[in-house]
């Protein structure tokens, strides 16, 4: 990799930042998640200038800082869950989607990945396996600009934010099991599993009673109380995959979903620090929409771009309308609410992160058909988005789900 010298670095830092800026101005004017507009701008930022792109700056530091930043994002997802109230056959859905609905996800993206874009098997597996994740990072922009009622909105907000850690783990199990070594075996993919909720779970108690009281420690500073949550679940986080691989995603998630009740517990709030938070998140989040999208240009773009487009289709219209017809079944949503459930499923941040670290080290194994990993994930992704992003809107309007009470 050319050495960048210090000029070239400020300017790949003006780019990327000034793309992402920008996006997130024009946005609310063209009256479109900012989403729509980041990833175009990244790949057009990694098709004309590739040297500028974030991986070139910060190298081996990039996915760990990925990590890091979706960490936070996660984070923010799971204080959002708590204050998401479902019912009961609600919640049973939301377990239906998660845990019956992934698989076959899983299933059907694999089935697809191989007879579509023409995959090998272990690595149709292994996309099927990265296309479950779907998350806050895409969600959250698309249903605040749809609006959908809040019965509707909890369940997607609750499936989507629980099967970013936990499709983004069963995504690297597989992985592992793809890249199969003397040291490496099925049965070691299984203990990885196992040792990375384990630790995320203990991680993620001891990190946010720390953040919660070092929270009340400080309390009426919202800028130290934002300073300690942020600090405190990116080292949890970091923390955790050092002691467990691809485990720093689901303490982060953890955390967010604790942190309400342990600092209720402990007569302290966290609301001064949420509109510090939310900025930062949502300014992390353009840097790396635009950053991994820049990633995406090469020459097998063009190789995968209409199967990967076809195969992005079939997902939207037959396999997610499969799934939610059969996860939404006796739980007494109407007809009109399970089908807005049907239309949506995009794809987020934390799919394209798996996707460019795995596809990197495949790549690098001279794995074959590796390279064609990262663009095809990223066109169903982009698919997905635009898709959901354009529709969502108008769809709840017409099956009259949409949420019409003023926005204050």
């Amino acid at each position: 990799m050319t050495t960048l010298s210090p000029q070239q670095i400020l300017l790949a830092v003006v780019l990327v930042v000034g793309l992402a800026t920008l996006c997130a101005a024009l946005a609310p004017k063209l009256r479109v998640p900012s989403l729509l507009l980041l990833l175009p701008a990244g790949f057009l930022l990694g098709l004309l200038a590739p040297q500028f792109r974030m991986d070139a700056i910060l190298g081996g530091a990039f996915p760990i800082a990925v990590d890091l930043m979706v960490a936070v994002i996660l984070f923010q997802g799971g204080l959002e869950l708590s204050t998401i109230k479902l019912q009961h056959t609600d919640r049973s859905v939301v377990r239906r989607l998660v845990w019956i609905g992934a698989p076959l996800t899983w299933l059907a993206g694999s089935l697809l990945a191989h007879y579509v874009l023409g995959l090998d098997w272990p690595l149709a597996f292994l996309l099927g396996a990265i296309l479950i994740v779907s998350g806050p990072t895409v969600v959250t922009p698309i249903l605040n600009f749809a609006r959908p009622e809040p019965r509707v909105r909890g369940i997607l907000m609750w499936e989507g934010t629980m099967l970013d850690p936990i499709g983004g783990i069963f995504a690297i199990v597989v992985f592992q099991v793809v890249r199969l070594s003397t040291q490496d075996s099925p049965l070691d993919a299984v203990v990885s599993l196992v040792m990375s909720f384990a630790v995320a779970i203990g991680v993620a108690v001891v990190g946010m009673v720390i953040a919660v009281l070092a929270c009340r420690a400080v309390r009426g500073n919202a800028t130290v109380s934002t300073q300690v949550l942020l600090g405190t679940v990116i080292a949890s986080a970091a923390f955790a995959d050092f002691l467990a691989e691809e485990s720093g995603l689901l303490t982060a998630l953890l955390m967010g979903v604790a942190a309400r009740p342990i600092a209720k517990r402990l007569n302290t709030s966290l609301d001064l620090a949420m509109p510090f938070f939310d900025t930062i998140v949502a300014f992390g989040l353009g840097i790396l929409f635009i950053s991994i999208a820049a990633l995406v240009p090469s020459p097998e773009v063009a190789q995968v771009a209409l199967p990967a487009i076809a195969m992005a289709l079939l997902l939207i219209l037959i396999a997610r309308p499969t799934v939610a017809t059969l996860c939404t079944s006796g739980a007494g949503l109407s007809r009109n609410q399970r089908v807005f459930v049907a239309w949506m499923d995009p794809r987020g941040i934390v799919a394209a992160a798996t996707a460019s670290s795995v596809s990197a080290t495949l790549v690098a194994t001279n794995v074959p058909g590796a390279e064609e990993l990262l663009p095809a994930a990223f066109i169903i992704i982009a698919v997905t988005v635009t898709v959901y992003g354009l529709t969502a809107s108008p769809v709840a309007k017409a099956l009259g789900v949409r949420d019409e009470t003023p926005v204050s």
